[in-house]
């Protein structure tokens, strides 16, 4: 028994021999190689010549486009910077020169009281024939630097001192508010301008400013005086004011007091100087009498003769009774007449 199961296991032997020397070695799978003779991968090369050529095209493409962008920037900032200085310097500086005096005179003014002061050769009346600014402020918009002036000026509504002076000065504040594109600050933004866009608005903007606020500035930038109204309370009606005149070509101070309103409003016309008669004063126009008070302190101070009625006061019912009778008899009255002219 033991022989015949050891010549079964010994056949079994011999079979799976046979059978393994039957099958092939086992290999890798691999892509078809098809006709070419160059070994295959599993994934696709990339074409890296390509890609590495296409990158630097574009690096190429950016830093060309950079490069004349920044070409075109540099000529358009020398094209405005040229043209700044060559049309608009000389009046830039004058303007920036008159801006600074009106600024630290105003601050300084502002910082302590007024002193009675006039210069002994000053002559209002003369001042009627030559250019000048005029400024009016609460004093405590000012006090605490120069650079406020400039914001300040521009809430000041119009008053009637300088008129009731015989003086017909253009206003500091309009001064600021065309002049700005003259400031050093504006020009050095456009000098720092990056990109053409931002130079193309600044060289847009500079054409159409110089077009529309040029003639005006250097008319103004030409001033001789600057006179300087500095209120010390709310109004200059119920508190003080400080007065203060300039020569804005030497910086001499040619004028300075302390005055107190005390006018009264009135229907009459008045003369100053060589000034053109002025109309009736109207109800609308209750400062003026404030204003004209303040103007004839001043004149006194410098030696001036005091504002002159050219008529009395109409007595307003004769004077509508009288343009109802105009009216009723087909007459028009004269422009220079005005309504209830009686008495003159």
């Amino acid at each position: 028994m033991c022989l015949a199961l050891q010549a079964c296991l010994f056949q079994v032997c011999l079979n799976v021999k046979d059978l393994m020397s039957d099958i092939h070695d086992l290999k890798p799978a691999r892509p078809d190689a098809g006709a070419t003779s160059e070994p295959k991968t599993y994934m696709p090369r990339l074409p890296w010549r390509w890609i590495g050529g296409l990158g630097l095209f574009l690096t190429l493409s950016i830093g060309t486009c950079h490069i004349r962008d920044r070409q075109e920037t540099d000529a358009l900032r020398a094209t405005v910077m040229k043209a700044y200085n060559e049309q608009l310097l000389p009046v830039a500086e004058r303007y920036q020169d008159v801006a600074k005096k009106i600024r630290t005179d105003t601050a300084g003014a502002a910082s302590r009281p007024a002193e009675t002061y006039v210069d002994p050769r000053l002559k209002l009346d003369a001042l009627g024939s030559s250019k000048g600014l005029y400024l009016r402020l609460p004093a405590t918009a000012v006090i605490k630097s120069p650079e406020q002036v400039s914001s300040a000026s521009l809430d000041m509504p119009p008053d009637a001192i300088a008129r009731c002076l015989g003086l017909d000065p253009m206003p500091v504040p309009e001064l600021f508010a065309r002049g700005g594109f003259l400031e050093k600050e504006w020009i050095e933004r456009a000098d720092a301008a990056d990109s053409v866009l931002k130079l193309r608005v600044v060289a847009e903007e500079l054409k159409q400013r110089s077009a529309r606020d040029l003639p005006f500035l250097a008319e103004a930038v030409s001033a001789q005086w600057f006179l300087l109204v500095l209120e010390r309370g709310d109004n200059r009606r119920d508190a003080p004011v400080d007065a203060y005149l300039w020569d804005l070509r030497s910086n001499k101070l040619l004028l300075s007091t302390h005055a107190k309103a005390a006018g009264s409003l009135i229907s009459a016309r008045i003369a100053v100087g060589g000034a053109a008669q002025s109309n009736y004063a109207s109800g609308a126009q209750t400062g003026a009498a404030q204003d004209c008070s303040i103007a004839s302190q001043l004149r006194s101070i410098a030696g001036e003769q005091p504002a002159t009625f050219l008529s009395p006061a109409p007595e307003p019912r004769k004077a509508f009774e009288a343009y109802a009778r105009s009216l009723n008899d087909g007459a028009v009255p004269s422009a220079d007449a005005g309504i209830g002219d009686g008495g003159r």
